[in-house]
């Protein structure tokens, strides 16, 4: 059953229109829920898979999610992960801000993204830089607040559709995360991807692992196999048609795979 978190579980007070909240969700409440807020999350480590309105996502450092309340998840797997809530109300309510919306996702977009890691502990610093702040004038905190989030806001919306002229190796190792979540069908091919994304081999087989806690093939393989069960559950599709899909075609090489993952045959998912 979907448990719906009221405003009072993190707003504390009528004028607090936007909440910093730092969050270790292994500790936490990681039944499937939904808010009567908004919410975008920045995942500074560790890793986990999110299920957002019933579809599966690997996270890794560096990932960017956005929430809004009609959406329902939870967390699954997780490992040693850390990450920072930018909570608020609603896009018209606030003390001082208007017209965010363009700086939020559009409807048939994506939840989630993938940013360079020093540009988000930049944000996550200087959320944290206000959180040791002290106020005597609640309202002259609320604002200062709001101020901060609309300027996380702007780096965030810059940076997520930052897709060339890559200035260093985190901005690449971003940029093949993405490709790799929008290509799952398609043979792993390194060689190309360092060629494409201008990355020497090695830098990239280094550089995944310490974003993503696994190699370039595990993540790929994981990704594949969720996306085949969310298929099998919620979709018309075969086992072979999922297989097909996500790159598995090899019926029983998919089914071992998909065993070892989740205990389960893909067969028991229909």
């Amino acid at each position: 059953m979907t448990i719906t978190l009221p405003r009072e579980t993190h707003f504390r007070h009528p004028d607090e229109k936007v909440v910093f909240h730092f969050w270790q969700p292994e500790k936490s409440l990681c039944v499937e829920h939904r808010h009567e807020y908004c919410e975008l999350f920045l995942v500074e480590k560790g890793s986990g898979i999110h299920i957002i309105n019933e579809k599966p996502y690997l996270l890794t450092a560096g990932t960017l999610c956005y929430l809004n309340r009609h959406d329902y998840h939870l967390f699954e797997e997780m490992k040693n992960l850390k990450q920072v809530n930018l909570l608020y109300l609603a896009p018209d309510k606030f003390n001082i801000l208007k017209n965010i919306e363009h700086l939020l996702i559009r409807p048939e977009e994506s939840n989630v993204w993938q940013i360079n890691t020093h540009i988000m502990q930049k944000i996550i610093n200087k959320l944290l830089s206000h959180s040791a702040m002290q106020y005597e004038n609640k309202l002259l905190c609320e604002s200062h607040k709001e101020m901060i989030f609309l300027e996380a806001l702007h780096v965030l919306n810059q940076w997520r559709y930052k897709t060339q002229d890559f200035s260093s190796s985190d901005d690449r190792i971003s940029q093949i995360i993405i490709w790799l979540n929008t290509h799952l069908a398609e043979p792993l091919d390194l060689d190309r991807l360092c060629r494409d994304f201008s990355i020497s081999r090695r830098t990239l087989q280094r550089g995944f692992t310490d974003y993503t806690g696994v190699s370039p093939q595990k993540y790929l393989t994981t990704m594949r196999l969720l996306q085949a069960k969310y298929h099998l559950q919620y979709s018309n599709m075969t086992v072979s048609e999922a297989g097909k899909y996500v790159g598995l075609s090899e019926a029983s090489y998919f089914s071992r795979l998909f065993r070892k993952q989740f205990g389960i045959s893909p067969g028991q998912c229909l």
